[in-house]
């Protein structure tokens, strides 16, 4: 994979998502969950996941979508690996809501320069 300086980019090998899920640490949500570790690299790359029981194909696309623009949006500090896990609740929530919480999350793990 090439990645830039100062980019984000997405995860995407199952083997990836893997590495991040044992040996990351975790910040819970009501909505998300949100499991990073460093890497060596001058980018950041990030995964979203949400599971086949969280509701069809348009709901879990929908929470992807949501988490997606929010992600664009961050002032994310580069080098790191993120997963953000969508919770079951996720889907009757808001917008705002769902936003707020990444945004507290991601400060809260240190991960935004803000």
């Amino acid at each position: 994979m090439i990645g830039y300086d100062n980019q984000i980019i997405r995860l995407k090998k199952n083997t990836d998502f893997r590495l991040v899920w044992s040996s990351g640490k975790k910040k819970i949500s009501d909505n998300l969950i949100l499991i990073y570790v460093k890497n060596s690299q001058k980018y950041t790359r990030v995964g979203i996941s949400s599971v086949k029981n969280y509701g069809n194909s348009v709901q879990r696309n929908k929470i992807t979508r949501r988490i997606r623009s929010i992600i664009r949006n961050a002032n994310i500090i580069y080098g790191n690996d993120i997963v953000i896990m969508a919770r079951k609740k996720s889907k009757e929530s808001k917008f705002s809501i769902i936003e707020e919480e990444l945004n507290r999350l991601l400060t809260s793990a240190g991960l935004t320069s803000r």
